[in-house]
């Protein structure tokens, strides 16, 4: 399997329990009769970005390292 394969996969699987967890907590706090929401929705794109990034540079790193150490040598 390819590198970027199995890191999409990651990053999906991690996205999704952080929104589970996010919309319990969320269906939590509505129960509670707060006035407030202490998780703003922003936050979980942020999660995604900053997975995403990681992700992606990791996943291109493991894929051309061979080609550039290869190449250096």
């Amino acid at each position: 399997m390819s590198y970027f394969f199995i890191g999409i996969n990651i990053l999906f699987i991690a996205t999704l329990i952080f929104y589970i967890v996010f919309f319990s907590l969320v269906y939590y706090w509505h129960e509670k009769k707060t006035t407030f929401v202490a998780v703003p929705l922003l936050y979980t794109f942020e999660f995604f970005l900053a997975g995403f990034l990681i992700v992606s540079i990791i996943s291109i790193l493991l894929e051309y390292a061979p080609k550039i150490f290869k190449t250096l040598t």
